[in-house]
């Protein structure tokens, strides 16, 4: 889209807080302005590649991530036809690789996939509760297992720049539970971030522990002939777990309701804290009526979250019908109650060169809102106003970003842009 460009300076303030440079300490809180200073982005289309009546590789069912490696090439993965689609720089089709199946290699239930600036792809297996991996020929090397025992938890996955592994956590998370002999599964407190180390023998482990809100209590659900007891979840609006991977391999973390940026290094220890003195809105009844209208509505139009649950008992695996299930989340839906606030963040992402962009709130959860820019140099370049280009889906290298959209088909498309000079 063609707008005006408004530039603001970069000389207007120093500060200690760099992403990529050597530690501070934690107690270092640097506050930026409060007042928005809006700043409007011009970017330049490379190339779009998905569409309803073109070649097999470029019908697209459920793009569920996007990422570039350090040569510009676009990585594409289609969940539902479980394949990773791989274009160059121009759009033009290099190859695809991955396919359904149990076997090594293939992919049962794909949740999330991280692509390393080398060309190696990690795909997040919620079925075979591993990552596999895969060099830059699209060829399985092998596989690490997540981690976690009984309950694995799948949230955003982020390649470490350095190459050397991979993050687990933040962004919509997906659970897989194992349970044996009837006993309840605990889900771990706090919201630990993982890292996944790519070498032999490799465990995933605990990178960081990100604050958690207090879960509801565990209630006891019925559905078909199934009676299970349903985990304990955040409230409605509770702050959720937001990460970005700094060039450094450290990582930038929102855990709470405020306009808060943990810096964490890449031994794991915070080292230092970015704030704005925006204040959180209070839920109000008129607010909590609507969003469960919209959630209810999400639910039918099969839009919302999704759940499958599969027993065990010995003689058999026994699926909850699907109908069954939807009665189960509607309930859960009319009875979760609300957190009071509801969180100034709803968004954040890490460029190539560590400018944070951090997407705050609307009332409405399903619009996009403003997105304000830190420099790596944590220095307040700007707000993008809502409306604007939006939160892109992944940033690659020389300033490309690729968004994940719709046609009027509602037919997948990923479109690549550039960002202008002032923001490489």
């Amino acid at each position: 889209m063609a707008r005006g460009r408004k530039w603001l300076s970069r000389a207007g303030m120093a500060t200690a807080l760099m992403w990529a440079a050597a530690p501070v300490a934690s107690q270092n809180t640097l506050e930026l302005p409060g007042r928005d200073r809006p700043m409007e982005l011009e970017m330049e289309d490379v190339f779009s590649v998905g569409t309803f009546d073109g070649a097999e590789w470029e019908t697209f069912g459920e793009v569920r991530e996007v990422g570039f490696d350090g040569a510009g090439t676009l990585y594409v993965m289609d969940a539902q036809s479980a394949r990773m689609i791989v274009v160059d720089r121009n759009g033009e089709f290099v190859r695809m690789f991955g396919t359904r199946g149990e076997g090594p290699g293939e992919w049962r239930q794909p949740a999330g996939a991280a692509v390393l600036r080398d060309g190696r792809v990690v795909i997040a297996d919620m079925g075979h509760r591993a990552y596999q991996i895969y060099d830059a020929r699209g060829d399985y090397t092998g596989s690490v297992k997540l981690g976690g025992g009984a309950v694995t938890m799948v949230g955003d996955i982020q390649a470490d720049p350095r190459g050397t592994g991979v993050y687990n956590g933040g962004g919509a998370t997906m659970i897989s539970i194992e349970a044996e002999g009837g006993e309840q599964p605990r889900l771990p407190e706090g919201r630990p971030i993982r890292r996944a180390p790519l070498g032999e023998d490799a465990v995933e482990e605990v990178f960081y522990e990100a604050w958690a809100p207090p879960p509801a209590e565990a209630t006891r659900r019925s559905g078909g002939e199934m009676s299970i007891v349903s985990i304990g979840g955040p409230a409605v609006f509770a702050p959720r777990l937001h990460t970005a991977v700094l060039p450094d391999g450290g990582m930038a973390v929102v855990d709470s309701s405020a306009w808060l940026v943990k810096l964490v290094g890449p031994d794991g220890r915070e080292r230092g804290r970015v704030t704005r003195p925006i204040e959180a809105q209070e839920v109000t009844s008129r607010i909590e009526r609507r969003e469960i209208e919209r959630q209810l509505a999400e639910l039918e139009s099969g839009q919302g979250p999704r759940m499958r649950i599969v027993t065990d008992d010995g003689s058999g695996e026994r699926e909850m019908p699907e109908e069954a299930v939807k009665e189960m989340m509607r309930e859960r839906i009319q009875s979760r109650g609300f957190y009071p606030v509801i969180p100034v963040v709803q968004g954040m992402a890490a460029a190539w060169d560590g400018t944070l962009w951090v997407e705050r709130s609307e009332v409405d959860p399903t619009e996009d809102g403003p997105i304000d820019l830190v420099s790596a140099d944590a220095e307040y370049l700007g707000t993008v106003e809502a409306g604007g280009p939006g939160m892109p889906s992944a940033f690659g290298p020389d300033g490309l970003v690729a968004y994940i959209e719709e046609d009027e088909m509602e037919v997948p498309v990923v479109v690549v842009r550039r960002l202008p000079a002032e923001l490489r």
